[in-house]
């Protein structure tokens, strides 16, 4: 991974700082924004080697390419539900390397030879780089002249309604959120200042209706001092996703919480982390541009949201779980107990990290009440978030 000169540094800094003094303060969203998806600076756009082993962090893909597989069943499943002799959109937001495209690819080949052709994939990425890293890992397995790419979702959905599944791994927590804090008086928004040649934290009124009616309906109330992130972008994103179905499934692999957890009194301090290196930080305001900024995603939200535009829960569970569902107990019996990739399927299941961390949110719409492998095993958190 190329790392930034240090010119390259100063100009993404004095971009923020030039707006910042022109235009005063601004919401850490849009200092998110900036830091991540700069058209010439930002971290995502710099590089295609943020993701995996050699970078900042790691996805579930990354892991093992089980991962990929068992979700090609699920897929498979949902377009047996869906339309069992007619074609199935597997539409990708945020598609990393492509990992997960080709496994899941690799997966269909394998289980399902015949129907092959009736599935089309589509990648929707932000990244430039990520798209180069994507186009060449899957012209190596021959899977290029499969997969289109598009620049938005618009234009994925320019043909007509989007009939499949819409999928997204680790995509909704780079969202740019807006940081909060509760106080006495209500609800103030942490806004970001340029002063003595750093950036700093500016509380201050919100700045748009949205986040005080962010909690308008439930009992969830921030505690005074206690921080929190509200992601606005993810509740756009899930609408719009709902706009452009038709018929068929939303499947989103994140790490986050029902609100209720999310917001609890005992998280002071937010969720917002900073990722370098493997190494973790809550510092945004250091290395910008070369550092992954994140925040855990609103389950409940993505829920509410999602409903005002057809879009119906079908479950959610956590990574363990719905891998448990999918037959990964079976699927490891192939390997050597004492292999590497015996290790590898157990990072992802492990309860304490990635198995019990991640979470898989499944909604539908245009379907009455479906059946999924994958919220077949222990799929406890459903009725937390129909709550």
């Amino acid at each position: 991974m190329r790392p930034m000169s240090e010119s390259e540094k100063k100009v993404l800094i004095h971009r923020i700082r030039d707006e910042i003094r022109k235009k005063g303060r601004m919401t850490f969203a849009r200092f998110m924004e900036i830091a991540l998806y700069d058209p010439e600076y930002g971290y995502y756009v710099t590089s295609a080697d943020r993701i995996g082993f050699g970078g900042d962090y790691y996805t579930s893909s990354d892991v093992n390419p089980v991962f990929g597989r068992l979700l090609a069943k699920q897929i498979l499943q949902m377009k047996e539900i869906l339309q069992p002799d007619g074609p199935f959109t597997i539409l990708e937001f945020g598609a990393g390397k492509g990992f997960l495209c080709r496994d899941i690819l690799t997966g269909l080949s394998a289980i399902a030879p015949g129907d092959l052709h009736r599935f089309r994939y589509g990648i929707i990425d932000r990244s430039p780089a990520m798209v180069v890293k994507q186009k060449s890992l899957l012209a190596a397995g021959g899977w290029d002249e499969t997969v289109a790419w598009f620049s938005n979702l618009e234009e994925a959905a320019s043909a007509g309604p989007v009939n499949g599944c819409v999928l997204s791994n680790e995509l909704l927590d780079s969202f740019p959120v807006h940081r909060v804090i509760g106080t006495e008086a209500g609800l103030q928004e942490i806004y970001v200042d340029y002063r003595e040649d750093r950036f700093v934290d500016a509380p201050d009124s919100p700045s748009t209706p949205e986040l005080q009616s962010y909690f308008s309906g439930t009992d969830l109330r921030l505690a005074d001092s206690q921080r929190a992130e509200l992601n606005l972008e993810s509740a756009r994103w899930i609408r719009d996703v709902g706009h452009a179905m038709g018929r068929g499934f939303v499947v989103t692999i994140d790490y986050g919480y029902p609100a209720p957890e999310l917001f609890a009194p005992y998280r002071l301090k937010g969720s917002l982390l900073c990722y370098h290196r493997h190494a973790v930080n809550e510092d945004p305001y250091s290395r910008v541009g070369e550092q992954d900024i994140t925040a855990h995603v609103d389950f409940t939200r993505l829920v509410q949201a999602g409903a005002e535009t057809g879009l119906v829960l079908t479950g959610f569970t956590n990574q363990l779980n719905f891998l448990m569902g999918l037959g990964i107990a079976q699927e490891s019996e192939r390997f050597d107990p004492e292999s590497p990739e015996i290790q590898s399927v157990k990072r992802l299941l492990a309860r304490e990290s990635m198995g019990g961390v991640f979470k898989v949110l499944i909604q539908h719409k245009g379907l009455a009440s479906p059946v999924l492998d994958g919220l077949s095993f222990r799929p406890y958190f459903k009725d937390v978030l129909s709550g």
